[in-house]
């Protein structure tokens, strides 16, 4: 079957879910941390938007600073904003009233970047003053990324919302990821609202007739006899090649390989030395112990959870980060 998106019904689900969720966060507590935010749904799309409208604050908030005194243009200054900010970052606390909107939005967009890649794109162009700013979206981009970032690299400086919709329809459409609708509202526990947010297309079901192969004519009788598959002039069926060992992993087989990989074996030699030496101080010991506990996680969200336990103020705008994420969302995601 295929899920058709109802764009009437994306607002008012998303309220509804947002809801849920806040009151199942906000039962023993008056407000949420870093920590718990980072990892608020088992939806990484989800929680990456919210983390973008945070930032996206502080940023209008920096833009407002001007001073008949202090020069907020110096890279000093700006230097020491960024640091700031990221000291911020691992202090946030936010109430129930204040998170709420910001999980509607992250919700909302997250739904629209996954079946509406499209009409996701208009939304964000509508929100921005200046369409060329639609780069800065990619670090928060978790879904369709691939897609979105072939989309960015062809952004110029001088793009207008027409002409950046205008470039979309021509990023390769097989980049579109296909999400599927229950998974991903079991992520946002609201399996139940699938109905009500898609509709449900039936697809017929065709029969497969499995006819014997017609044995090829006697002067070619030696391509025969070199398959794998042994016959003294006899004809190959179709029951003969299903005979024979398959090749390649079973997508369980694949499946289980994936979760049974340690994160360590995982890296490239350039990933151990960027996060060794970016995220935790050079110190070897210190990641491995990290891995191992990461590795033991139950699930996405536990797996975040143990990450950000070695977090010492990281800078979670940095590639680094970005990189770490893309690792744990690969094995756990």
């Amino acid at each position: 079957m295929r899920y058709k998106l109802k764009h009437e019904a994306v607002g008012e689900i998303s309220e509804l879910i947002g809801k849920e969720i806040i009151d199942n966060a906000f039962q023993s507590f008056s407000k949420i941390d870093g920590e718990r935010l980072i990892a608020l749904t088992n939806s990484r799309q989800v929680n990456s938007f919210i983390i973008r409208s945070l930032f996206n604050q502080w940023r209008n908030e920096v833009e407002k600073l001007e001073s008949p005194y202090f020069d907020f243009n110096h890279e000093r200054v700006k230097e020491a904003l960024k640091s700031f900010m990221n000291v911020l970052s691992n202090h946030i606390s936010i109430d129930r009233e204040h998170l709420l909107p910001l999980l509607i939005k992250a919700i909302e967009d997250a739904i629209l970047i996954s079946f509406a890649p499209a009409q996701y794109l208009e939304n964000i162009l509508n929100r921005i003053d200046k369409p060329q700013d639609f780069k800065l979206q990619l670090k928060y981009i978790k879904t369709n990324r691939d897609f979105f970032k072939t989309l960015i690299d062809k952004i110029g400086e001088f793009d207008t919302k027409a002409s950046i919709l205008q470039t979309y329809e021509t990023v390769d459409q097989s980049l579109v990821e296909g999400i599927d609708a229950s998974e991903f509202l079991q992520k946002l526990n609201a399996e139940s609202q699938v109905e009500i947010l898609f509709e449900i297309i039936e697809e017929p079901v065709v029969e497969e007739i499995i006819e014997e192969v017609i044995a090829e004519p006697e002067e070619k009788s030696e391509i025969i006899e070199d398959t794998s598959v042994e016959s003294k002039d006899e004809p190959v069926t179709i029951n003969d090649k299903f005979d024979q060992p398959t090749k390649g992993m079973t997508l369980a087989e694949k499946l289980q390989r994936k979760v049974n990989q340690s994160i360590e074996a995982s890296l490239t030699l350039n990933e151990k030395f960027m996060f060794q030496n970016n995220l935790f101080g050079g110190d070897n010991a210190k990641m491995k112990e990290a891995f191992t506990s990461i590795d033991q996680a139950s699930d996405l969200q536990d797996a975040l959870n143990r990450a950000n336990q070695f977090n010492t103020d990281w800078d979670m705008d940095s590639e680094e980060v970005e990189t770490f994420m893309n690792v744990i969302q690969k094995k756990f995601g």
